[in-house]
């Protein structure tokens, strides 16, 4: 029995894109935008609403924030070692930490998002790319205007962890 080359060749290609071929290398952009989109819905949705729900010592909402919280302690981190190496440190370590914790909110509100549209830009085209950075930066900065809110007039502080 002869095969036809064109049918086994198709199927073949059909296997290819399914596991792991050309088709899922093309995806993972548009994956990675609705993912950190998703993300900052989710953050900026719940975030109100943390200082309601408790269970005991716990604010169950408070888990989705935890990224965030962690990207700004890494990042008040650094600036406090680069306000200290600039030599504009007041020489007491409070005073610098109030100084510099708008600046780490700014950036730990930012960087993720400008980080996306840096690699959306990188990779070559894709059909909706401005769609996808339009939609990340809109809930990036739904995110970081409630996030901000909530920094400045709440009594629950979640963003003056340190992690490390």
């Amino acid at each position: 029995m002869q095969t036809n080359p064109t049918t086994s060749d198709q199927s073949g290609d059909a296997c290819r894109e399914s596991s792991g071929g050309p088709a899922h290398r093309k995806r993972w952009p548009k994956r990675l935008c609705l993912g950190l989109s998703a993300y900052y819905l989710l953050s900026a949705l719940t975030l109100p609403f943390v200082n309601q729900w408790w269970l005991g010592e716990m604010a169950p909402l408070a888990l989705f924030q935890i990224p965030k919280g962690f990207l700004k302690s890494v990042i008040h981190q650094g600036l406090m070692a680069f306000v200290t190496w600039a030599g504009w440190s007041r020489g007491s370590h409070s005073p610098d930490l109030i100084a510099t914790h708008g600046w780490a909110m700014g950036l730990m509100a930012s960087l993720p998002v400008i980080t996306l549209i840096v690699i959306l830009l990188a990779v070559r085209p894709l059909p909706g790319r401005s769609r996808l950075i339009a939609a990340a930066a809109g809930c990036a900065l739904l995110d970081g205007l409630i996030t901000f809110w909530f920094d400045s007039a709440s009594n629950l502080k979640l963003y003056n962890a340190i992690y490390f």
